[in-house]
């Protein structure tokens, strides 16, 4: 999917804050909860999506205490960024946190100077798509390759 970051892109309506410190095993209990078992990312994807760009950014939401509620990994190119990961502990969703976490990473992403945005989502995750679609996201004829650099 591909959002134009050529408009400004709405506010969050969450407060959503860059997390330098990047609590995996916060990231990794939330991943496990709002997955199924097949799209679960281990500690080693979560670091690939963190470092699969030259610079990258991880979001969060606070719960309050010392916690985190969701995450997103944002990883920007030269025009085009890539939306890694955006997940919310479950008992969190349907709050719009996914959205604010989507909205701050296409911020990010357009104050970086990428024109595009990219994403992949399994095809048959129908209120992630939905969401996306919301947000601006269009879908492309063709899956986005995801490839490693060597």
């Amino acid at each position: 999917m591909r959002l134009s970051l050529d408009s400004a892109i709405e506010a969050p309506r969450h407060l959503v804050v860059r997390d330098d410190d990047r609590d995996l095993d916060q990231m990794l209990a939330i991943d496990q909860a709002a997955f199924p078992e097949f799209w679960r990312f281990d500690r080693a994807a979560l670091l690939e999506s963190t470092h699969a760009t030259s610079s990258s950014s991880v979001f969060v939401i606070r719960d309050g205490e010392s916690g985190i509620t969701g995450y997103a990994v944002a990883g920007y190119g030269h025009a085009i960024s890539y939306l890694q990961r955006v997940a919310v502990d479950p008992v969190w969703q349907g709050q719009g946190m996914g959205r604010s976490l989507v909205r701050a990473a296409a911020r990010s992403a357009r104050r970086n100077g990428s024109k595009a945005m990219l994403l992949n989502t399994q095809f048959d995750n129908d209120s992630a798509i939905t969401l996306y679609e919301s947000e601006g996201f269009v879908q492309l004829p063709e899956s986005l390759a995801v490839l490693k650099a060597g």
